[in-house]
């Protein structure tokens, strides 16, 4: 949302570009009337020579006209250059500005989401502290609580998990490349989030062969957890969510396929912006922080890799990720 102060110099800058672009069109219209009377004044004195010497001053008058012609050109041409150069600055200012408020309102919303996000269970186990701590429970209702305990506790030390990689990924992430098979990272991660969202079904087909390289480790896992995580965030319960894996000659490509709402065209390139989360924080539903599709980029970005969006049909989304498998 923009700001009081920022809608004010916005305007401002709107005023004065409006001020100065009246100055230009006053300043040509000024020259173009001098050069004008100028010229009219120097045709009536070569008109008089004539009628008192008798002679012929078509010569002069030919350098007059054409002297006039490139005045007017002049003016025209600098005017144009000024007001094109004005439209330039104010298209700058506006996309300066437009950044500027699309960058605080992503701020805001990460603010907003990452206290939700850690409140949320903080609060849950303080909760299931003071049950304990109040009540004298059964060991199975004992064993429930501590496997929710359990679970806000891995959701919070993954948030940040995140939270540290991406600032890493900013500054001073270095890869640190081992050999890997990405099914065994995929398998275990699938685990993970079928435990997690235990009505969604996620099927594999993975290629026949292994696919096996040299990639960091840690950062593949984030990768390939963040985009399956989001896929079980984002579509119904009871949804499929496939993961494909394919083999080419220098490189493998992996799919995850989900059948959430889908990302519109215009936010595609958006999505993998730090801190991006489309609509409002203080009216969405779904979980997250804006910084998961920010490291998937950065890390297959890292990899020299790449990631591509794609509309998924019926509905839902298509993340296909293309890694190298000679990387040194």
């Amino acid at each position: 949302m923009e700001n009081y102060q920022t809608k004010n110099l916005r305007v401002l800058s709107h005023v004065i570009a409006g001020y100065m672009l009246l100055a230009l069109l006053w300043w040509g219209i000024l020259l173009t009337k001098q050069s004008k009377q100028l010229f009219e004044t120097s045709m009536e004195l070569i008109r008089e020579r004539e009628q008192n010497s008798g002679l012929d001053y078509s010569i002069e008058r030919e350098e007059v006209s054409k002297k006039h012609r490139g005045q007017r050109l002049m003016i025209v041409g600098e005017g144009s250059v000024f007001v094109i150069a004005l439209l330039i600055g104010i298209w700058f200012i506006n996309r300066g500005y437009t950044r500027e408020i699309e960058a605080i309102r992503q701020k805001r919303n990460f603010l907003l989401a990452i206290t939700h996000e850690l409140k949320s269970p903080l609060a849950s186990i303080g909760l299931i502290l003071e049950t304990f701590q109040k009540r004298i429970l059964q060991r199975d209702q004992q064993q429930k609580l501590l496997d929710h305990a359990l679970k806000e506790t891995g959701r919070l030390s993954d948030l940040i998990e995140n939270l540290l990689l991406s600032a890493r990924l900013e500054k001073s992430y270095q890869l640190n490349l081992v050999q890997v098979d990405i099914h065994v990272i995929l398998k275990r991660i699938i685990g993970d989030i079928q435990k997690r969202f235990p009505k969604t079904t996620i099927t594999m087909q993975f290629s026949d062969s292994n696919m096996i390289g040299k990639y960091d480790q840690t950062g593949l896992h984030s990768t390939f957890y963040n985009l399956i995580e989001n896929a079980a965030k984002y579509s119904p319960q009871t949804s499929e969510i496939s993961i494909q894996t394919t083999q080419e000659e220098k490189s493998y490509r992996i799919e995850i396929r989900d059948q959430g709402p889908g990302i519109a065209e215009e936010e595609k390139r958006k999505i993998f912006d730090q801190f991006y989360r489309s609509g409002q924080e203080e009216t969405r539903n779904t979980q997250g922080t804006g910084i998961g599709l920010f490291i998937v980029h950065k890390m297959v970005e890292f990899h020299h890799g790449k990631i591509e969006v794609f509309d998924n049909k019926p509905k839902g989304s298509i993340f296909r990720i293309t890694l190298p498998n000679d990387l040194k």
